[in-house]
């Protein structure tokens, strides 16, 4: 209850603020039209003439006899369905102290005119058929003293306007320049400068809307269709500006009110869906009545089409629009939102300004009135644009909190992560000492484990001499050095390992008086076998220098490992493919001259092969000009 009576609150001060700022813009006209100032320009105001209508309609019979009319004269009243030249004379009386400093200003005249003094032409403001349109213009002329004389002077202005155009001549002032071309600058302020300014400032404010809506098609389009009627709205409000109209009168006006409603289509559009009422049905029934529209606007008749576009056209469109400000307003109250207030200010007081020029269209009003949509129209585009800014600043905001709670989780994840990377490193590396310590008692089970088995048996039977003791003693210490060469934390390359090995193994077989030889290839430091390979190849390695000196009685033993050079390959895949060659090559006796175990058929050239096997390698052994050569290609 507390929560819906606070809402209740700020929904009636939401209202209240919406109906006050409605009453202050739609009293801004009233004020404007108080501040221009009338009263001090009656004196100079020429409030009747002379009219002969001369009609250029064939068809329409209009009198040619010179009547007296009072002004302004707005000819779909005073003369409905005239089309043609109206000529206004004045009779002016002026003493000879008067004839300087005199100027001629027209808040509006409609649509093209001539101005001559005493019967000698002043200005031609626009001629031909392509001429501009000065029915937005005021026309304020200085008249040169020599044209004027004391006594009665005559001026006319002669009217040229289509027939149901809004033609006419609005309120005339004949006086001294500094009484009147203050009233000039005001008109033309309000009616030239303003509306460039407003025209300019709708399209500058409505871009940012169209790119929101390039950027999210799907979020702002919203935006997008405000920005596009916006726009359009805009460029069509140029048209009072054109000294020459850039295509003939019977499609420019059409072309004119065409765009006015496609640009009130898509704001239509907007404010329903501003509302949450997607309406497809009477979107499609807005567009096609839009259509069907332009279209009959292009192909009615210049005649017909100033005389009913008002009520078939414009008041329609007011008419929709009225229902589309309800739907939005009736939504505004039901379920306010700030966003909402705010744009209902701004579409209440264009209400007031659509009345009175739809009013003045149709030809109800003075005729000399300022149009006031036009230049009303930015109040709502800035109120849209602010709220288009707060979107922004708002989602801008939801984006930075996101991000602050995206990069905590993140971190949060990272550790996660981390910890659980942690966890497997350990348990990998508990696996990976748990295996190599199984391995390592494999090994030292299978060799040194087995050897001194043996050699114990022997002893408690006592059929193992001292010889033999030491044979067996000495074995097996290789057998605990090469396990350690194989597995020790100093051996990191094959090299590494046969660097301990040679260490070792040279000097005892320098004590026999067999010399060793080592030939290391350059691409042999690149060679890393795991723990269990190098020990395959050591045991292979020293089982053939073995066999070298005990079966095949060498005097010299070289060992060679050739690897390729992996810095002076480029291809990844080839280097890969390339194998790694270890020999043993001894100057002995030969294979013919060697015993059983020498020629293969021994059970250590039988391990031998089984060793090479599980490394995945060949071994070979065969006698050339160069010795016995055991070889081994991994």
């Amino acid at each position: 209850m507390v929560a819906n009576g606070r809402l209740g609150k700020l929904a009636s001060r939401h209202i209240a603020l919406v109906v006050g700022i409605i009453l202050v813009v739609a009293m801004i006209p009233l004020v404007v039209i108080r501040i221009i100032p009338s009263d001090a320009l009656d004196k100079w105001q020429l409030k009747e003439a002379s009219l002969a209508l001369l009609s250029n309609d064939a068809g329409v019979d209009h009198p040619s006899n010179v009547t007296i009319v009072s002004l302004p004269d707005a000819w779909n009243k005073t003369h409905p369905g005239f089309g043609g030249v109206g000529e206004y004379r004045f009779n002016i009386s002026l003493t000879s102290d008067t004839l300087a400093d005199r100027v001629l200003y027209i808040p509006r005249v409609s649509n093209r005119c001539t101005i001559m003094v005493n019967g000698v032409p002043l200005a031609d403001v626009a001629s031909g058929d392509s001429a501009s349109w000065r029915w937005n213009r005021p026309l304020y002329l200085r008249i040169p003293p020599e044209k004027l004389h004391p006594g009665d002077n005559e001026i006319t202005i002669s009217v040229t306007g289509v027939a149901n155009s809004r033609a006419g001549l609005s309120e005339t002032f004949f006086g001294p320049q500094d009484s009147l071309y203050h009233a000039y600058r005001f008109r033309w302020f309000l009616q030239v400068d303003l509306l460039w300014i407003a025209n300019l400032t709708v399209i500058v404010l409505a871009i940012p809307l169209l790119f929101s809506w390039l950027r999210d098609p799907a979020g702002s389009v919203h935006y997008g269709l405000f920005g596009a009627g916006s726009i359009l709205f805009g460029l069509r409000n140029f048209h009072g500006f054109f000294d020459f109209l850039p295509l003939p009168v019977e499609y420019w006006w059409p072309l004119v009110s065409a765009s006015l409603g496609w640009s009130l289509g898509f704001i239509y559009v907007f404010l329903l869906r501003f509302s949450d009422c997607r309406w497809h049905r009477f979107e499609a029934a807005l567009a096609i009545f839009n259509i069907v529209g332009s279209i009959a606007l292009f192909v009615v008749p210049t005649r017909q089409f100033m005389a009913f576009s008002p009520w078939v056209w414009y008041v329609p469109q007011l008419l929709i629009g009225l229902f589309c400000v309800g739907v939005f307003t009736h939504r505004t109250i039901s379920k306010p939102t700030l966003h909402r207030v705010i744009l209902l200010i701004g579409v209440l007081g264009q209400l007031g300004p659509a009345v009175h020029d739809v009013l003045w269209i149709g030809g109800v009003g003075s005729f000399s009135s300022v149009l006031w949509m036009a230049l009303s129209f930015p109040v709502t585009l800035i109120l849209t644009s602010v709220l288009l800014a707060d979107d922004m600043a708002r989602t801008r905001a939801a984006l930075s909190s996101m991000n602050k709670v995206l990069e905590a989780r993140v971190a949060a994840a990272r550790q996660d992560l981390e910890m659980v990377y942690e966890s497997r490193r350990v348990a990998e590396r508990e696996a990976i000492g748990v295996e190599e310590r199984l391995q390592l008692m494999r090994d030292m089970h299978d060799g040194v484990g087995t050897r001194l088995s043996l050699l114990l048996s022997g002893l408690t039977r006592g059929e193992i001499s001292a010889n033999e003791v030491e044979h067996a003693v000495r074995a097996s210490l290789e057998e605990l050095h090469l396990l350690l060469d194989a597995r020790g934390p100093s051996t990191t390359t094959l090299i590494d390992a046969l660097a301990n090995f040679r260490y070792r193994l040279g000097p005892r077989l320098t004590a026999v008086g067999v010399e060793t030889r080592w030939d290391i290839g350059s691409g042999a430091e690149y060679l890393t076998l795991s723990a269990e390979a190098t020990l395959h190849v050591l045991r292979i390695i020293q089982e053939c220098i073995t066999n070298a000196v005990r079966h095949g009685q060498a005097r010299v033993v070289t060992l060679k490992l050739v690897c390729p050079d992996k810095t002076k390959q480029d291809d990844k895949q080839e280097t890969s493919k390339s194998s790694c060659v270890i020999m043993v090559v001894d100057d002995g006796v030969g294979l013919e001259n060697a015993t059983a175990a020498t020629k293969g058929s021994g059970r250590g050239l039988q391990n031998i092969k089984a060793r090479a096997d599980a490394l995945g390698g060949t071994f070979s052994l065969y006698s050339n000009a160069a010795g016995t050569v055991a070889r081994l290609t991994l």
